[in-house]
């Protein structure tokens, strides 16, 4: 196994590694892909349809690798491979307690509340206002709390202070 360090330099982008390491079933997938090259059918024999959410989860926190697996066969088709890229975090913030609290907040917040904020800025970035700043005096939020919510969805990107809609790309 590699043993390579995803660099945190932000606090919000923990979020995505609590998520992953939320439920069993998004560490068992973790644990796979950590071990080796799956396909998509390997995983689906392994865990059912319950292992898509995991690829996202780390496509977004950047932690997944995808390459081309060639057929055994000639005639056959070549499928895309995944596997986890990081097996550690290497953190470098500096974070008020209050803020590591929101943080956490955020984290453990239920779904469907966390739905309600997110719809509220996909509406503003809808309407072109995308810049974290425009958002905040708009919606009246603080600045660390957007930013957890978009990283925290899988609807939205934050690209350093700009907020994108996610596109639904095939994983």
């Amino acid at each position: 196994m590699v043993r390579r360090a995803k660099l945190i330099n932000d606090i919000v982008e923990l979020i995505p590694i609590f998520q992953l390491l939320s439920t069993e079933t998004h560490r068992k997938v973790y644990s796979a892909l950590l071990d080796g090259w799956l396909t998509l059918d390997e995983l689906k024999s392994r865990f059912g349809d319950n292992f898509e959410e995991t690829l996202k989860i780390l496509k977004h926190a950047g932690m997944l690798e995808i390459k081309w697996r060639m057929p055994s066969d000639p005639g056959g088709k070549p499928e895309k491979e995944y596997h986890v890229s990081y097996t550690h975090i290497s953190a470098n913030f500096y974070v008020s307690l209050k803020d590591f609290n929101r943080i956490l907040e955020i984290v453990f917040m239920p779904d469907d509340e966390v739905e309600k904020f997110v719809e509220k800025i996909i509406r503003e970035v809808e309407m072109g206002r995308n810049s974290v700043g425009h958002i905040i005096k708009v919606l009246n939020y603080d600045p660390l709390f957007v930013r957890a919510v978009v990283k925290r969805t899988l609807k939205l990107n934050l690209k350093g202070q700009l907020i994108e809609l996610a596109k639904d790309e095939e994983i």
